[in-house]
């Protein structure tokens, strides 16, 4: 056995070492893309001209989440390029108006970034509302919102809260604090045509708009800045991957509003994928044919499944590794257990999202900073049924191991632990399950997984990919917890009644 072990280890070294050999000629470029349909593509538009007209090796991160997010991988190097607009990097980037070559001067100072040509689009915003409503109060400027305080507002996080949002806006058009929400946008078009909502912020090339029939209003104060769209590339990408600026200048002025709103409704309402609208565009622009099929949609999941296992796996691993010692302290030591669990439960505070938002300065994105959270918001059930557990040995039980010369270790082991076992298992098992379901959000920071179904189901609006995601996710957890329940039963003493 030990000759196999070592074996599989050599070969698992060569292994890697012939995969870093293979890719060291070719650079990887990793691009990415925020948690939206238009960025999908515009992502799947430069990864697959990467593909076709350099020998360049592609990594996709897309469906990350928000503009901050999606930037901090871009200047931790975690990253190499994403779809960005002019509009987003005056506000929540350089937080000032500025020329376009003004914004290429800063982002090349400032960050050591390269500013495309702008791709020939302005996907500014717009504010939406059902068009028969709309016609009933008379609305058609946003400035005859300000006669209709009493409307109801889904709007998404960044409109809430940047300057060239729903804060500007008002001032610019007086309209007095609206009564607003902030809601996830596919969910925000349901909620409009629903008429839970009466008012929610889109972007003009959204394929969602032509879906739903919604008015847009007319933004007769010209409060909205322009949002033209174009890639942020890593000077350090450019300088390992020279052929790429050539690349970027061929999409300067290759997209205009017209052809972005009709690829987007492809994917928003015809459920096409951003790889396939992707490869359309191309082969009609630049006649590039893809080399390499698509995979099908089970080839997906099962992959998906797959990594999502891992994870899972993986967290559970070094959450026990972690958590059963931090019990075992927190249960010996009281002032020092008050601390730990006083840490571990500030942890499961946290939201999951803003713990893996956290973990990108330190970590970047992908695999290992999605563990680390994951790993951090299980620890509090382990921490606390191994303390718990631990605790729950008699004081006689104590007193007659020691009466007997058992030293410490062996009354903690022989004693305390068997009797604590059932406990640290039920903590596992609520951590595995915990795991599963979080691990899903992971998706956000590139981790991969059955949540890039979930996130591209609510980004789509498309309750069958969500599913796709969300049932092997939800099997696996009920998986999960079986087969640690199986083995408490193997482990618990004989002659103990079961559940």
């Amino acid at each position: 056995m030990r000759r196999v072990i070592v074996a599989a280890m050599l070969l698992l070294a060569i292994s890697i070492v012939a995969a870093g050999r293979a890719h060291s000629a070719a650079p990887t470029v990793v691009i990415a893309s925020k948690q939206d349909t238009e960025g999908q593509i515009l992502a799947e538009i430069l990864a697959q001209l990467i593909e076709a007209r350099t020998p360049y090796r592609v990594v996709r991160q897309t469906n990350l989440g928000g503009t901050l997010l999606v930037f901090a991988a871009l200047r931790s190097g975690a990253v190499d390029a994403y779809p960005e607009y002019t509009g987003t990097i005056d506000a929540t980037i350089l937080h000032r108006t500025l020329t376009f070559g003004a914004i290429r001067a800063a982002m090349q100072r400032q960050y050591a970034l390269y500013v495309s040509g702008e791709l020939g689009f302005n996907n500014t915003y717009v504010l939406a509302m059902n068009a028969q409503m709309a016609r009933r109060l008379h609305v058609r400027t946003i400035s005859d919102l300000a006669a209709h305080p009493g409307l109801r507002w889904g709007v998404t996080p960044e409109f809430l809260r940047r300057s060239d949002g729903l804060p500007g806006l008002e001032r610019a058009y007086a309209l007095g604090a609206v009564d607003a929400v902030d809601i996830e946008k596919s969910l925000a078009y349901q909620a409009l045509a629903r008429g839970t909502i009466q008012v929610t912020d889109a972007y003009s090339t959204d394929g969602q708009l032509v879906r739903y029939g919604f008015a847009t209003l007319e933004d007769d104060r010209h409060f909205f800045p322009q949002y033209r769209a174009l890639y942020l590339v890593r000077d350090a990408t450019l300088l390992a991957a020279p052929r790429l600026r050539a690349l970027l200048r061929q999409l300067k002025g290759a997209i205009d509003d017209r052809t972005m709103r009709a690829m987007n409704a492809q994917v928003d309402i015809a459920h096409s994928s951003p790889d396939r609208v992707a490869a359309q565009f191309l082969a009609r622009r630049f006649g590039i044919r893809r080399a390499r099929a698509p995979e099908s949609t089970a080839q997906l999941v099962l992959r998906a499944l797959g990594r999502h296992v891992e994870l899972t796996l993986v967290t559970v691993f070094f959450t026990v590794l972690l958590g059963v010692p931090l019990g075992l302290l927190a249960a010996q030591w009281p002032r020092v257990g008050h601390a730990i669990m006083k840490v571990v439960g500030t942890l499961q505070t946290v939201p999951s999202i803003a713990l893996l938002a956290l973990m990108i300065p330190l970590f970047g994105i992908g695999v290992i900073p999605a563990i680390v959270a994951l790993v951090l918001y299980g620890l509090l059930p382990i921490v606390a049924n191994t303390r718990a557990g631990l605790r729950q040995t008699p004081d006689e039980l104590l007193d007659a191991a020691q009466g007997i010369g058992l030293s410490r270790a062996q009354v903690l082991g022989w004693v305390q632990f068997p009797i604590a076992l059932p406990f640290i298992l039920a903590g596992v098992r609520t951590s595995a399950v915990i795991a599963v379901g979080t691990a899903t959000i992971a998706a956000l920071i590139g981790a991969g997984g059955l949540g890039d179904f979930i996130l591209a189901g609510l980004t789509l609006n498309d309750p069958r990919t969500l599913l796709l995601g969300a049932i092997p996710a939800a099997l696996l957890a009920i998986f999960v917890d079986e087969a640690i329940y199986r083995i408490e039963l193997l482990l618990r003493p004989r002659g103990r009644a079961g559940d």
